[in-house]
């Protein structure tokens, strides 16, 4: 390892060296571009005219005809520039995976975040939604040709498949920096080679009180081991520019993790280092949509999985998918790969003890991007862009506008969350955080869900996101946003998922509908539903808010709201409300409560 930490630290001040070398050539070339020269026409003349000319394009500025001419050129050329910088700015995919760099950059003092997030299907051994590494990522553009990424990942389950027969805790965290330098570029026949070290450190974690950790072998004791090192990845991205929407890529790697870890294990009892050769492609489909696929094999002498007998060995690791730029601010992914880790040195490695298709979803913020333009919102639709009680709305708040909102009622539920637009169409929620109490549905001490999700500890943390598809401010008939959420009650580390596609409809000065299909997918069970509701105006700042939700399984069950908004602002406005809905939080919204409840919501636009 020390090797790898001398290998990271030479190739980091090399590429430096380069980088600073390279800014004083562009500065000094700036500064030696255009030669001017004095010329004089005719002598006999009694006035001499004077034309200056220019050395770079040999032009000459001297009648209306030449500086019409050069004019034209000049916005011929800056609109090859534009056009090229659109391009540029658009071309947001850095990476096909964190271990399959492309052989792209931003733009220099540009920079990108992302927040990605990997999943299983089903939670395996250990039940819930699907055993999740969340990470995100941070790209700054040091210069047109160099890249700097900071990359933190953590995942916290427990391993997919029993060991022994055992439940068993495992917990990964990672903090990884990475430099990305372009060392060849041929614009001509599209070839580029770039070079990409990175250094990590890693801690990561098995068993507990109750279960044993797989990296002890030698007794039966219980208990947790942790460790922590430094590990690391080198790659050499090699592409080839086929046409103007077709990319090919070939990845010589190697990442260096530890082969043995603790004092009980017998032998190599851990993954140690692989050299790899990974492939890939980015194919553009239609404007703003891409296909990307890779496959990677790794060739040892370390292993990437192990089963649930702790047998090591080699897999090779894919991924395919989608990505769709929404605007130049923000993008999408999706994919399905069996790669579990989220940092360039772990990224070759499967889901602990299987090796299962995940699915990957990611989305990625450029704040240099041009948004989407939106008319602004009238005073009407400004009172109701907070939202309701149990159905949302479609209406996205004016960008760089915080939303908050923060509920109370009589049975003591307590929520509060917190969104912010990072475009003008796309709000992400970065908090959504409370508590259901004295939760009372027929059967419900019984309840799987009731034991999973509102038991008398549970404290639920969600994280999502809000698209926004339709908008009359666009000129569409109506609004339409398809938003879903994610998370999990700490006390029983179980989580759901949960998407609704809102349609809001406007009808005159005083009345818009909402009509919300809704679905709750989860580890214990999973159903859909439907939310009705209205914003009606009494007066200018009154406003009446009747909700309905129609949950769709095999106790079909019907919930309703009835609320009274007053709006000191179109930017905050209390709401008083009685409802048998469980709570006003996701899977809340669709369940019904045998008592009906007071309460109170507060909303901010800030």
């Amino acid at each position: 390892m020390r090797f790898v930490f001398y290998l990271f630290v030479f190739s980091q001040l090399l590429n430096f060296i380069g980088v600073f070398a390279e800014k004083v050539k562009e500065d000094s070339s700036r500064l030696n571009t255009i030669n001017w020269e004095k010329l004089e026409e005719n002598k006999s003349k009694t006035f001499k005219k004077i034309i200056w000319r220019s050395y770079k394009n040999d032009e000459y500025f001297g009648n209306k005809k030449q500086q019409s001419s050069i004019l034209q050129k000049t916005k011929s050329s800056n609109k090859e520039i534009i056009s090229e910088s659109s391009k540029n700015s658009g071309s947001s995919i850095t990476e096909i995976e964190p271990y399959l760099p492309l052989n792209n950059f931003l733009e220099y003092d540009n920079f990108q975040t992302s927040v990605r997030w990997k999943s299983s299907f089903d939670g395996g051994a250990g039940g819930g939604t699907g055993q999740q590494n969340p990470s995100f990522v941070l790209d700054y553009g040091m210069s047109d040709s160099s890249l700097m990424t900071i990359n933190f990942s953590e995942a916290d389950d427990k391993l997919y498949n029993t060991i022994n027969g055992q439940e068993v805790d495992y917990h990964w965290q990672n903090y990884a920096f990475s430099f990305k330098k372009k060392l060849l570029n041929n614009n001509e026949n599209g070839f580029a080679i770039s070079i990409v070290p990175t250094l990590e450190y890693w801690r990561h974690a098995s068993g507990s009180r109750d279960s044993k950790s797989i990296y002890n072998q030698k007794d039966s004791l219980d208990g947790r081991d942790r460790f922590d090192n430094l590990i690391g990845s080198l790659s050499l991205p090699i592409s080839k520019k086929l046409n103007e929407n077709f990319i090919a890529l070939i990845v010589p790697g190697v990442t260096f993790l530890p082969e043995k870890l603790g004092s009980k294990g017998i032998g190599k009892n851990a993954y140690g280092n692989n050299f790899y050769i990974g492939s890939g492609i980015v194919l553009d489909i239609a404007k703003d949509f891409n296909f990307l696929a890779s496959y990677t094999s790794p060739l040892g002498p370390g292993n990437n999985y192990f089963d649930k007998d702790l047998n090591y060995s080699r897999k090779p690791v894919y991924s395919i998918g989608l990505g769709w730029n929404v605007n130049s601010k923000i993008g999408f992914e999706g994919k399905i790969t069996n790669s579990f880790g989220a940092s360039p040195s772990t990224g070759l490695l499967t889901i602990p003890s299987d090796n299962q298709p995940l699915y990957s979803a990611n989305i990625t913020y450029k704040p240099h991007g041009e948004d989407t333009y939106l008319t602004p919102l009238n005073e009407r639709d400004k009172l109701i862009s907070t939202g309701g009680i149990t159905v949302n709305n479609a209406l996205m708040p004016r960008v760089g506008t915080s939303q908050i909102n923060f509920n109370y009622d009589s049975k003591g539920n307590l929520f509060g969350s917190f969104g912010y637009p990072l475009s003008n169409i796309f709000k992400l929620e970065l908090l959504n955080i409370g508590s259901f109490n004295e939760v009372k549905f027929s059967g419900y001490k019984n309840s799987n869900l009731y034991s999973t999700y509102f038991d008398d500890s549970n404290l639920n943390f969600r994280l999502g996101g809000k698209l926004l598809i339709f908008s009359p401010q666009k000129n569409d008939l109506y609004w339409m946003s398809l938003r879903s959420s994610f998370g999990r009650n700490n006390h029983t580390n179980q989580g759901y998922l949960f998407s609704e596609l809102i349609n809001t409809f406007r009808v005159n000065n005083w009345l818009a509908f909402n009509i919300s299909p809704k679905y709750f997918l989860s580890g214990v069970e999973s159903f859909g539903g439907i939310g009705f509701s209205s914003y009606i105006n009494l007066l200018d700042n009154l406003m009446l808010i009747p909700e309905i939700n129609k949950s769709i399984k095999n106790n079909s069950e019907l919930n309703s709201t009835i609320a009274l908004r007053y709006s000191f602002s179109p930017e905050k406005s209390l709401d008083l409300y009685y409802s048998n809905a469980v709570g006003v939080q996701d899977v809340g919204q669709l369940l019904k409560d045998k008592d009906y409840r007071f309460g109170i919501k507060l909303n901010f636009l800030l």
